[in-house]
């Protein structure tokens, strides 16, 4: 069934593109489990940040769910084919307008884990 928790979290896809937008902030190792619901993962994942990158780590969350959203809905009604290529750049360009507009615990986040998501 494609139910929310299926999109955002245990579908393939989905897997794969939180495993490669939390890899270069050396976040892998909050990737999703196979089973856990996306709010129980953020949840968990948010109590093993840092208190100062929270805020960053919460709009990371958001981001990249909302990413995922916008991608699947152009799949499924423009037609697209899933492109995980296609997704995370629109995840690093929507990353940088963010941080660009203000998001100053985004910002945070890129740079005191990794880099910056470009």
């Amino acid at each position: 069934d494609e139910t929310v928790q299926h999109i955002l979290t245990t579908c393939v896809f989905a897997r794969q593109f939180w495993c490669a937008i939390l890899q270069p902030l050396t976040l892998e190792s909050l990737t999703l489990a196979r089973r856990v619901s996306f709010a129980d993962w953020w949840k968990k994942a948010e109590r093993r940040i840092p208190k100062q990158l929270k805020k960053g780590f919460n709009s990371f969350c958001i981001l990249g769910a909302w990413t995922i959203w916008i991608h699947r809905n152009t799949c499924v009604f423009d037609g697209s084919p899933p492109n995980l290529h296609v997704a995370i750049q629109a995840f690093k360009d929507e990353a940088n307008l963010w941080q660009f507009a203000g998001a100053k615990g985004l910002t945070t986040l890129c740079h005191k884990l990794g880099r910056t998501q470009t």
